[in-house]
Protein backbone atom coordinates (compact mmCIF):
# COMPACT_ATOMS: atom_id res chain seq x y z
CA UNK A 1 0.00 0.00 0.00
CA UNK A 2 1.22 3.50 -0.82
CA UNK A 3 2.10 5.86 2.02
CA UNK A 4 2.82 9.54 2.56
CA UNK A 5 6.45 9.13 1.49
CA UNK A 6 5.26 8.03 -1.95
CA UNK A 7 3.84 11.50 -2.61
CA UNK A 8 5.83 13.74 -4.93
CA UNK A 9 7.80 16.52 -3.27
CA UNK A 10 5.46 19.17 -4.71
CA UNK A 11 2.49 17.33 -3.17
CA UNK A 12 4.18 17.21 0.23
CA UNK A 13 4.81 20.97 0.05
CA UNK A 14 1.16 21.60 -0.76
CA UNK A 15 0.02 19.37 2.10
CA UNK A 16 2.24 21.27 4.50
CA UNK A 17 0.81 24.58 3.26
CA UNK A 18 -2.74 23.27 3.36
CA UNK A 19 -2.43 22.28 6.98
CA UNK A 20 -1.71 25.91 7.87
CA UNK A 21 -4.24 27.61 5.57
CA UNK A 22 -8.00 27.97 5.94
CA UNK A 23 -8.54 28.56 2.21
CA UNK A 24 -6.58 27.10 -0.68
CA UNK A 25 -6.95 26.87 -4.46
CA UNK A 26 -5.14 23.99 -6.14
CA UNK A 27 -4.90 24.86 -9.83
CA UNK A 28 -3.06 21.69 -10.77
CA UNK A 29 -2.76 20.24 -14.25
CA UNK A 30 -4.74 17.09 -14.86
CA UNK A 31 -2.76 14.10 -13.61
CA UNK A 32 -0.71 15.87 -10.94
CA UNK A 33 -2.65 14.28 -8.08
CA UNK A 34 -5.07 16.92 -6.77
CA UNK A 35 -7.25 14.34 -5.02
CA UNK A 36 -4.64 12.55 -2.92
CA UNK A 37 -3.00 15.88 -2.10
CA UNK A 38 -6.30 17.13 -0.70
CA UNK A 39 -7.05 13.84 1.04
CA UNK A 40 -3.67 14.08 2.77
CA UNK A 41 -4.64 17.50 4.14
CA UNK A 42 -8.04 16.20 5.29
CA UNK A 43 -6.47 13.21 7.03
CA UNK A 44 -4.39 15.47 9.27
CA UNK A 45 -7.08 18.10 9.84
CA UNK A 46 -9.67 15.53 10.98
CA UNK A 47 -12.67 17.81 10.51
CA UNK A 48 -16.03 16.91 9.03
CA UNK A 49 -15.85 17.53 5.29
CA UNK A 50 -18.24 18.02 2.39
CA UNK A 51 -16.84 17.25 -1.06
CA UNK A 52 -18.76 18.46 -4.13
CA UNK A 53 -17.61 16.78 -7.33
CA UNK A 54 -18.77 15.68 -10.79
CA UNK A 55 -20.82 12.49 -10.56
CA UNK A 56 -18.22 10.10 -11.98
CA UNK A 57 -15.59 11.54 -9.65
CA UNK A 58 -17.89 11.41 -6.63
CA UNK A 59 -18.71 7.79 -7.37
CA UNK A 60 -15.33 6.42 -8.44
CA UNK A 61 -12.48 8.58 -7.17
CA UNK A 62 -12.53 10.03 -3.64
CA UNK A 63 -13.22 6.99 -1.46
CA UNK A 64 -11.26 4.70 -3.77
CA UNK A 65 -8.12 6.83 -3.72
CA UNK A 66 -8.28 7.22 0.05
CA UNK A 67 -8.38 3.43 0.43
CA UNK A 68 -5.17 3.03 -1.60
CA UNK A 69 -2.99 5.08 0.78
CA UNK A 70 -1.91 4.15 4.29
CA UNK A 71 -2.31 7.64 5.75
CA UNK A 72 -5.83 8.18 4.34
CA UNK A 73 -7.37 4.69 4.43
CA UNK A 74 -9.11 5.24 7.76
CA UNK A 75 -11.20 8.16 6.51
CA UNK A 76 -14.86 7.14 6.53
CA UNK A 77 -16.87 8.16 3.46
CA UNK A 78 -20.57 8.52 2.77
CA UNK A 79 -21.60 8.92 -0.87
CA UNK A 80 -24.64 11.18 -1.14
CA UNK A 81 -25.73 9.73 -4.48
CA UNK A 82 -28.64 7.83 -5.99
CA UNK A 83 -32.30 8.25 -5.14
CA UNK A 84 -33.52 10.84 -2.65
CA UNK A 85 -33.99 8.09 -0.07
CA UNK A 86 -30.40 6.91 -0.58
CA UNK A 87 -29.06 10.46 -0.39
CA UNK A 88 -30.90 11.21 2.83
CA UNK A 89 -29.63 7.96 4.36
CA UNK A 90 -26.05 8.88 3.40
CA UNK A 91 -26.40 12.29 5.02
CA UNK A 92 -27.36 10.60 8.29
CA UNK A 93 -24.18 8.50 8.28
CA UNK A 94 -21.50 9.48 10.79
CA UNK A 95 -18.80 9.97 8.16
CA UNK A 96 -15.58 11.96 8.03
CA UNK A 97 -16.30 12.91 4.41
CA UNK A 98 -19.65 13.25 2.67
CA UNK A 99 -19.34 13.30 -1.13
CA UNK A 100 -22.13 14.66 -3.33
CA UNK A 101 -22.37 15.24 -7.07
CA UNK A 102 -22.72 18.67 -8.64
CA UNK A 103 -26.26 18.10 -9.84
CA UNK A 104 -27.56 17.71 -6.28
CA UNK A 105 -26.03 20.84 -4.75
CA UNK A 106 -29.29 22.79 -4.89
CA UNK A 107 -31.18 19.86 -3.36
CA UNK A 108 -28.56 19.47 -0.63
CA UNK A 109 -28.85 22.97 0.75
CA UNK A 110 -32.63 22.74 0.76
CA UNK A 111 -32.44 19.97 3.37
CA UNK A 112 -32.83 20.54 7.10
CA UNK A 113 -30.56 19.20 9.84
CA UNK A 114 -27.48 18.81 7.67
CA UNK A 115 -24.26 17.51 9.23
CA UNK A 116 -22.03 20.18 10.80
CA UNK A 117 -19.26 20.32 8.24
CA UNK A 118 -16.15 22.39 8.98
CA UNK A 119 -14.49 21.86 5.60
CA UNK A 120 -15.69 22.33 2.03
CA UNK A 121 -13.91 20.89 -0.99
CA UNK A 122 -15.04 21.78 -4.50
CA UNK A 123 -13.58 19.32 -6.99
CA UNK A 124 -13.51 20.93 -10.45
CA UNK A 125 -14.37 24.42 -9.26
CA UNK A 126 -14.63 25.66 -12.86
CA UNK A 127 -18.08 24.05 -12.86
CA UNK A 128 -19.13 26.98 -10.63
CA UNK A 129 -17.96 29.67 -13.05
CA UNK A 130 -21.52 30.59 -14.07
CA UNK A 131 -22.69 33.09 -11.46
CA UNK A 132 -26.25 32.94 -12.78
CA UNK A 133 -26.64 29.21 -12.22
CA UNK A 134 -28.81 27.82 -9.43
CA UNK A 135 -25.84 25.74 -8.35
CA UNK A 136 -23.70 28.82 -7.71
CA UNK A 137 -26.47 30.69 -5.94
CA UNK A 138 -27.24 27.75 -3.65
CA UNK A 139 -23.58 27.39 -2.69
CA UNK A 140 -22.86 31.08 -2.26
CA UNK A 141 -25.25 31.47 0.66
CA UNK A 142 -23.64 28.57 2.54
CA UNK A 143 -19.94 29.42 2.15
CA UNK A 144 -19.63 31.38 5.40
CA UNK A 145 -20.61 28.25 7.37
CA UNK A 146 -17.40 26.45 6.36
CA UNK A 147 -14.22 27.39 8.23
CA UNK A 148 -11.94 25.64 5.72
CA UNK A 149 -12.53 25.91 1.97
CA UNK A 150 -10.55 24.27 -0.84
CA UNK A 151 -11.08 24.38 -4.60
CA UNK A 152 -9.50 22.02 -7.12
CA UNK A 153 -9.28 22.34 -10.90
CA UNK A 154 -6.92 21.84 -13.79
CA UNK A 155 -8.76 24.43 -15.89
CA UNK A 156 -9.45 27.51 -13.74
CA UNK A 157 -9.94 29.81 -16.74
CA UNK A 158 -11.49 27.62 -19.46
CA UNK A 159 -12.80 30.60 -21.47
CA UNK A 160 -11.63 33.79 -19.77
CA UNK A 161 -9.97 35.20 -16.69
CA UNK A 162 -13.49 36.31 -15.74
CA UNK A 163 -14.08 32.65 -14.80
CA UNK A 164 -11.74 33.17 -11.83
CA UNK A 165 -14.08 35.53 -9.97
CA UNK A 166 -16.63 33.02 -8.59
CA UNK A 167 -13.97 30.39 -7.90
CA UNK A 168 -11.72 32.68 -5.88
CA UNK A 169 -14.86 34.03 -4.21
CA UNK A 170 -15.58 30.55 -2.87
CA UNK A 171 -12.31 30.84 -0.99
CA UNK A 172 -12.21 34.44 0.25
CA UNK A 173 -15.86 35.60 -0.08
CA UNK A 174 -14.86 38.43 -2.42
CA UNK A 175 -11.90 39.82 -0.46
CA UNK A 176 -9.36 39.75 -3.30
CA UNK A 177 -11.32 40.16 -6.54
CA UNK A 178 -14.30 42.13 -5.28
CA UNK A 179 -17.79 41.32 -4.15
CA UNK A 180 -19.44 41.40 -7.58
CA UNK A 181 -18.48 40.16 -11.03
CA UNK A 182 -19.51 43.55 -12.48
CA UNK A 183 -16.94 45.37 -10.33
CA UNK A 184 -14.37 42.75 -11.27
CA UNK A 185 -15.00 43.32 -14.99
CA UNK A 186 -14.92 47.10 -14.63
CA UNK A 187 -11.58 46.99 -12.84
CA UNK A 188 -9.70 44.47 -14.96
CA UNK A 189 -11.41 44.13 -18.37
CA UNK A 190 -12.41 46.11 -21.45
CA UNK A 191 -15.20 45.14 -23.87
CA UNK A 192 -13.91 43.11 -26.79
CA UNK A 193 -16.49 41.74 -29.24
CA UNK A 194 -19.91 43.47 -29.42
CA UNK A 195 -23.16 42.93 -31.27
CA UNK A 196 -23.11 45.83 -33.73
CA UNK A 197 -26.91 46.13 -33.65
CA UNK A 198 -27.62 45.91 -29.92
CA UNK A 199 -24.27 46.86 -28.38
CA UNK A 200 -24.33 43.73 -26.20
CA UNK A 201 -20.79 42.69 -25.25
CA UNK A 202 -19.99 39.14 -26.39
CA UNK A 203 -16.50 38.90 -24.94
CA UNK A 204 -14.10 40.80 -22.69
CA UNK A 205 -10.34 41.27 -22.86
CA UNK A 206 -7.92 41.92 -20.04
CA UNK A 207 -6.66 45.45 -19.60
CA UNK A 208 -2.93 45.98 -19.94
CA UNK A 209 -1.18 44.61 -16.87
CA UNK A 210 -4.43 43.18 -15.44
CA UNK A 211 -3.38 39.54 -15.67
CA UNK A 212 -0.31 40.15 -13.55
CA UNK A 213 -2.31 42.20 -11.05
CA UNK A 214 -4.92 39.44 -10.66
CA UNK A 215 -2.22 36.78 -10.31
CA UNK A 216 -0.56 38.78 -7.52
CA UNK A 217 -3.87 39.34 -5.71
CA UNK A 218 -4.70 35.62 -5.54
CA UNK A 219 -1.15 34.28 -5.34
CA UNK A 220 -1.23 33.84 -1.57
CA UNK A 221 -4.12 31.34 -1.64
CA UNK A 222 -4.05 29.86 -5.17
CA UNK A 223 -1.25 27.62 -6.40
CA UNK A 224 -0.79 26.79 -10.08
CA UNK A 225 1.21 23.72 -11.11
CA UNK A 226 1.89 22.60 -14.70
CA UNK A 227 2.68 18.97 -15.38
CA UNK A 228 5.66 19.79 -17.61
CA UNK A 229 7.31 21.42 -14.58
CA UNK A 230 6.87 18.42 -12.30
CA UNK A 231 6.44 15.25 -14.33
CA UNK A 232 8.46 13.59 -17.04
CA UNK A 233 5.78 12.79 -19.57
CA UNK A 234 6.13 10.55 -22.64
CA UNK A 235 6.15 12.16 -26.07
CA UNK A 236 2.83 13.39 -27.42
CA UNK A 237 2.23 14.12 -31.08
CA UNK A 238 -0.79 16.11 -32.28
CA UNK A 239 -1.81 15.55 -35.90
CA UNK A 240 -4.44 17.37 -37.95
CA UNK A 241 -5.89 15.43 -40.89
CA UNK A 242 -7.52 17.61 -43.56
CA UNK A 243 -10.22 15.70 -45.43
CA UNK A 244 -11.61 16.60 -48.86
CA UNK A 245 -15.37 16.82 -49.37
CA UNK A 246 -17.34 14.89 -51.95
CA UNK A 247 -18.89 17.34 -54.42
CA UNK A 248 -22.56 17.22 -53.33
CA UNK A 249 -21.71 17.39 -49.63
CA UNK A 250 -19.57 20.46 -50.24
CA UNK A 251 -22.43 22.10 -52.07
CA UNK A 252 -24.93 21.29 -49.30
CA UNK A 253 -22.55 22.57 -46.61
CA UNK A 254 -21.90 25.86 -48.42
CA UNK A 255 -25.63 26.41 -48.95
CA UNK A 256 -26.27 25.92 -45.25
CA UNK A 257 -23.46 28.24 -44.27
CA UNK A 258 -24.54 31.06 -46.59
CA UNK A 259 -28.33 30.84 -46.35
CA UNK A 260 -28.87 29.15 -42.94
CA UNK A 261 -31.06 26.68 -44.81
CA UNK A 262 -30.35 23.76 -47.13
CA UNK A 263 -32.21 21.00 -48.92
CA UNK A 264 -30.28 17.79 -48.32
CA UNK A 265 -31.65 14.84 -50.24
CA UNK A 266 -35.13 16.31 -50.00
CA UNK A 267 -34.95 17.08 -46.27
CA UNK A 268 -35.07 20.65 -45.03
CA UNK A 269 -32.24 21.75 -42.71
CA UNK A 270 -32.49 25.23 -41.20
CA UNK A 271 -31.06 27.31 -38.37
CA UNK A 272 -32.72 30.27 -36.67
CA UNK A 273 -29.58 31.65 -35.01
CA UNK A 274 -25.83 31.73 -35.56
CA UNK A 275 -25.31 29.41 -32.60
CA UNK A 276 -27.69 26.80 -34.00
CA UNK A 277 -26.07 27.19 -37.40
CA UNK A 278 -22.58 26.51 -36.03
CA UNK A 279 -23.86 23.29 -34.46
CA UNK A 280 -25.55 22.22 -37.70
CA UNK A 281 -22.34 22.86 -39.63
CA UNK A 282 -20.32 20.79 -37.15
CA UNK A 283 -22.76 17.94 -37.64
CA UNK A 284 -22.61 18.24 -41.42
CA UNK A 285 -18.83 18.19 -41.27
CA UNK A 286 -19.03 14.89 -39.40
CA UNK A 287 -21.37 13.38 -41.97
CA UNK A 288 -24.95 13.56 -40.69
CA UNK A 289 -27.26 16.26 -39.38
CA UNK A 290 -30.64 16.53 -37.64
CA UNK A 291 -33.33 18.09 -39.82
CA UNK A 292 -36.10 20.38 -38.57
CA UNK A 293 -38.12 17.36 -37.37
CA UNK A 294 -35.11 15.85 -35.53
CA UNK A 295 -34.70 13.14 -38.16
CA UNK A 296 -31.12 12.19 -39.00
CA UNK A 297 -30.15 13.15 -42.54
CA UNK A 298 -27.09 11.62 -44.17
CA UNK A 299 -24.68 14.13 -45.74
CA UNK A 300 -21.50 12.22 -46.59
CA UNK A 301 -19.19 9.33 -45.68
CA UNK A 302 -15.98 11.31 -46.23
CA UNK A 303 -14.90 11.62 -42.62
CA UNK A 304 -15.85 8.15 -41.44
CA UNK A 305 -14.22 6.53 -44.48
CA UNK A 306 -11.04 8.50 -43.79
CA UNK A 307 -11.17 7.29 -40.17
CA UNK A 308 -11.47 3.65 -41.23
CA UNK A 309 -8.55 4.02 -43.63
CA UNK A 310 -6.24 5.56 -41.00
CA UNK A 311 -7.48 3.80 -37.84
CA UNK A 312 -4.35 2.98 -35.81
CA UNK A 313 -3.48 -0.56 -34.74
CA UNK A 314 -2.60 0.65 -31.25
CA UNK A 315 -5.31 1.02 -28.57
CA UNK A 316 -7.39 3.99 -29.74
CA UNK A 317 -9.97 6.25 -28.15
CA UNK A 318 -12.43 7.95 -30.52
CA UNK A 319 -14.18 11.08 -29.25
CA UNK A 320 -17.65 11.85 -30.58
CA UNK A 321 -20.21 14.53 -29.72
CA UNK A 322 -23.35 13.58 -31.60
CA UNK A 323 -25.57 10.53 -31.14
CA UNK A 324 -25.74 10.01 -34.89
CA UNK A 325 -21.93 9.94 -34.96
CA UNK A 326 -21.92 7.29 -32.26
CA UNK A 327 -24.45 5.21 -34.19
CA UNK A 328 -22.32 5.33 -37.34
CA UNK A 329 -19.11 4.59 -35.47
CA UNK A 330 -20.65 1.51 -33.86
CA UNK A 331 -21.79 0.22 -37.26
CA UNK A 332 -18.45 0.97 -38.91
CA UNK A 333 -16.34 -0.53 -36.09
CA UNK A 334 -18.38 -3.47 -34.71
CA UNK A 335 -15.77 -4.43 -32.11
CA UNK A 336 -15.62 -0.92 -30.60
CA UNK A 337 -16.74 -0.52 -26.99
CA UNK A 338 -18.72 2.49 -25.80
CA UNK A 339 -17.30 3.79 -22.52
CA UNK A 340 -19.59 4.06 -19.53
CA UNK A 341 -17.62 6.08 -16.94
CA UNK A 342 -19.25 4.09 -14.14
CA UNK A 343 -18.23 0.71 -15.62
CA UNK A 344 -14.98 -0.10 -13.82
CA UNK A 345 -14.62 -3.40 -15.69
CA UNK A 346 -14.52 -1.68 -19.08
CA UNK A 347 -11.98 0.84 -17.80
CA UNK A 348 -9.71 -1.94 -16.53
CA UNK A 349 -10.02 -3.88 -19.79
CA UNK A 350 -9.03 -0.74 -21.70
CA UNK A 351 -6.05 -0.13 -19.43
CA UNK A 352 -4.87 -3.72 -19.99
CA UNK A 353 -5.13 -3.39 -23.76
CA UNK A 354 -8.04 -5.82 -24.04
CA UNK A 355 -10.11 -3.21 -25.92
CA UNK A 356 -8.80 -2.03 -29.29
CA UNK A 357 -11.22 0.85 -29.87
CA UNK A 358 -13.00 2.84 -27.16
CA UNK A 359 -15.78 5.26 -28.11
CA UNK A 360 -15.95 8.19 -25.71
CA UNK A 361 -18.11 11.29 -25.27
CA UNK A 362 -15.95 14.16 -23.90
CA UNK A 363 -18.52 15.20 -21.31
CA UNK A 364 -18.77 11.65 -19.97
CA UNK A 365 -15.03 11.05 -19.65
CA UNK A 366 -13.82 14.59 -19.08
CA UNK A 367 -13.16 14.56 -15.35
CA UNK A 368 -11.86 12.08 -12.83
CA UNK A 369 -11.23 8.98 -14.94
CA UNK A 370 -7.85 7.34 -15.37
CA UNK A 371 -7.67 5.96 -18.91
CA UNK A 372 -3.95 5.48 -19.34
CA UNK A 373 -3.09 2.51 -21.55
CA UNK A 374 0.44 1.18 -21.89
CA UNK A 375 -0.41 -2.10 -23.60
CA UNK A 376 0.74 -1.06 -27.09
CA UNK A 377 3.65 0.87 -28.52
CA UNK A 378 1.51 4.02 -28.29
CA UNK A 379 -1.91 5.11 -27.08
CA UNK A 380 -3.91 7.00 -29.67
CA UNK A 381 -6.93 9.29 -29.65
CA UNK A 382 -9.03 10.46 -32.57
CA UNK A 383 -11.32 13.50 -32.39
CA UNK A 384 -14.02 12.48 -34.87
CA UNK A 385 -16.42 15.22 -33.74
CA UNK A 386 -14.72 18.40 -32.57
CA UNK A 387 -15.88 20.51 -29.62
CA UNK A 388 -15.98 24.29 -29.19
CA UNK A 389 -15.04 23.91 -25.52
CA UNK A 390 -11.28 24.10 -24.74
CA UNK A 391 -12.08 22.86 -21.22
CA UNK A 392 -13.82 19.71 -22.47
CA UNK A 393 -11.02 19.14 -24.98
CA UNK A 394 -8.24 19.48 -22.40
CA UNK A 395 -10.04 17.39 -19.80
CA UNK A 396 -10.79 14.58 -22.25
CA UNK A 397 -7.18 14.38 -23.48
CA UNK A 398 -5.97 14.42 -19.89
CA UNK A 399 -7.81 11.18 -19.15
CA UNK A 400 -5.07 9.22 -20.94
CA UNK A 401 -2.16 11.66 -21.23
CA UNK A 402 -1.46 11.94 -17.53
CA UNK A 403 0.71 10.58 -14.75
CA UNK A 404 1.00 6.83 -15.23
CA UNK A 405 1.06 7.00 -19.04
CA UNK A 406 4.46 5.63 -20.07
CA UNK A 407 4.06 4.91 -23.77
CA UNK A 408 3.93 7.83 -26.24
CA UNK A 409 0.57 9.34 -27.18
CA UNK A 410 -0.78 10.49 -30.52
CA UNK A 411 -3.84 12.75 -30.81
CA UNK A 412 -5.53 12.92 -34.23
CA UNK A 413 -8.01 15.61 -35.30
CA UNK A 414 -10.26 14.92 -38.29
CA UNK A 415 -10.94 18.25 -40.03
CA UNK A 416 -13.09 18.69 -43.10
CA UNK A 417 -11.43 21.01 -45.60
CA UNK A 418 -12.47 24.69 -45.43
CA UNK A 419 -15.14 24.10 -42.81
CA UNK A 420 -16.10 25.05 -39.28
CA UNK A 421 -13.80 22.23 -38.11
CA UNK A 422 -10.77 24.39 -38.89
CA UNK A 423 -12.11 27.32 -36.90
CA UNK A 424 -12.79 25.05 -33.93
CA UNK A 425 -9.18 23.90 -34.09
CA UNK A 426 -8.07 27.55 -33.88
CA UNK A 427 -10.14 27.93 -30.70
CA UNK A 428 -8.75 24.74 -29.18
CA UNK A 429 -5.24 25.90 -30.01
CA UNK A 430 -5.84 29.24 -28.28
CA UNK A 431 -5.32 31.23 -31.48
CA UNK A 432 -8.68 33.01 -31.44
CA UNK A 433 -11.77 33.26 -29.24
CA UNK A 434 -14.87 31.18 -29.86
CA UNK A 435 -16.80 34.27 -30.89
CA UNK A 436 -14.13 35.26 -33.42
CA UNK A 437 -14.06 31.72 -34.78
CA UNK A 438 -17.83 31.65 -35.08
CA UNK A 439 -17.89 34.91 -37.01
CA UNK A 440 -15.18 33.68 -39.37
CA UNK A 441 -16.87 30.34 -39.89
CA UNK A 442 -20.21 31.92 -40.82
CA UNK A 443 -19.09 34.90 -42.88
CA UNK A 444 -19.95 35.00 -46.55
Amino acid sequence: MLNFENLHSYQKRLVSLGQKMDQMGLFMDMGLGKTITTLSILATRKSKTLVIAPKAVALNVWAQQAAEWEHTKDLKFALVLGSQKERLAALREDADVHVINLENVVWLFEQKNLPKWDTLVIDESSKFKNTKSQRWRALKGELKHFRYRYILTGTPTPKSYIDLWPQVGILDLGERLGTSVTKFKDQFFDPDQRDRRTGVVWSWKLKEGAKHEIDVKIGDICFSLLKEDYLKMPDRQDITHTIAWSAQAREDYDAMRKDMVADVKGDNISAATAGVLSNKLLQMASGEVYDDSKKVVHVHNDKIQYLLDMLPESPTMIFYNFKHSLDRLRKAIPDAVVLDPEDINTIRRWQKGEIQTLLCHPLRVGIGLNLQCNAGDTVQAVWFDLTWSPEDYLQANARFYRQGQVKPAVVHHLVMEKSVDGHVMDVLGGKISQQEALMQALKL
